[in-house]
C-alpha cells in the first residue's frame, strides 16, 4: 500500500482467511487460489467493488497454530480498479501452512492485518473458509483460541463471515453459526463440496460488499 493510499480511510477492509491446514489437500488449495482469483475477475463481483468505492483487501492463510500463517499484503481496489493486482498475488502464493484446524490463529492473523496503522478503514470484515472445527489439543506454545479471536473482533467491531465445506462434517455450519461468526449482518454460506466452491466465493464477496438491503432486492430479483 502507498503512502497516498494510506491517507485516507478505505470504504471497507476485508481480509480473506483461508483454510489451509492438513484436511485440505495440496489440490484444493491450489482450487482454493484459482477460484478467489477467478472471483477477483468475474463482472459481477467487479461491480460490486466498483459500488463499494475503496476497498482495501488482503488474504491470510492458516493452519496450525504452531506455525506462523502466511499473509499477502494489502491491495487497494478504487472504484473496481486494481483487483488484478491481488488475483496475481493469489495464484502465485506458495503453501507453507499445514497442520491442526487453528481457526483461532487465522482470525487473530487477519486481525492483526486489519490493525495495520498504514491505514483506517469504515467497515473491517474478515471472510473466514474452512472445513472443519477448531482444533481441541495440547499446543507446544501460547496461540489465540477460536474465543479469544472473536472476542477481539468483537472489542473492534469487525464483522466476521463464515464459508464452510461441509462435505465431511455435516453440522459445520451450525458450529460457524455458534463460535465464528460475528456482527449484526455476519452470515454462514455453505457449500458440500470443493466443487461449488468457485460460485460460492464470487456470491459471498458480492454480499460482503454490497448494502444488505441491496443485496437481499437482488437475490428476490433472481
Amino acid at each position: 500500500m502507498s503512502a497516498s493510499q494510506s491517507s485516507a480511510c478505505a470504504d471497507i477492509a476485508l481480509v480473506l482467511a483461508v483454510d489451509g491446514s492438513g484436511s485440505i489437500t495440496d489440490d484444493e488449495y491450489m482450487f482454493q487460489k484459482s477460484a478467489i482469483a477467478a472471483a477477483f475477475r468475474d463482472d459481477d463481483v467487479l461491480a460490486a467493488l466498483k459500488n463499494a468505492g475503496v476497498v482495501a483487501v488482503s488474504a491470510v492463510f492458516w493452519g496450525d497454530g504452531e506455525f506462523s500463517t502466511q499473509k499477502l499484503d494489502w491491495f487497494v481496489i478504487e472504484s473496481g480498479n486494481g483487483a488484478e493486482p491481488f488475483a496475481l498475488a493469489m495464484e502465485a502464493n506458495r503453501r507453507k501452512v499445514f497442520g491442526n484446524t487453528d481457526i483461532g490463529n487465522g482470525m487473530w492473523s487477519a486481525l492483526d492485518m486489519l490493525s495495520d496503522p498504514r491505514f483506517c478503514a469504515v467497515k473491517t470484515i474478515i471472510n473466514v473458509s474452512g472445513d472443519g472445527k477448531e482444533t481441541i489439543a495440547p499446543k507446544r506454545r501460547q496461540t489465540p483460541s477460536l474465543d479469544q479471536a472473536r472476542q477481539r473482533a468483537m472489542k473492534t467491531g469487525t464483522t466476521v463471515n463464515g464459508l464452510v465445506i461441509s462435505d465431511e462434517e455435516p453440522d459445520l455450519p451450525g458450529y460457524y453459526e455458534r463460535r465464528v461468526i460475528l456482527g449484526e449482518d455476519a452470515f454462514v454460506m455453505e457449500v458440500r463440496s470443493f466443487a461449488d466452491y468457485s460460485a460460492a466465493i464470487r456470491k459471498k464477496l458480492i454480499r460482503e460488499l454490497s448494502p444488505p438491503t441491496e443485496f437481499r432486492i437482488a437475490e428476490h430479483r433472481q
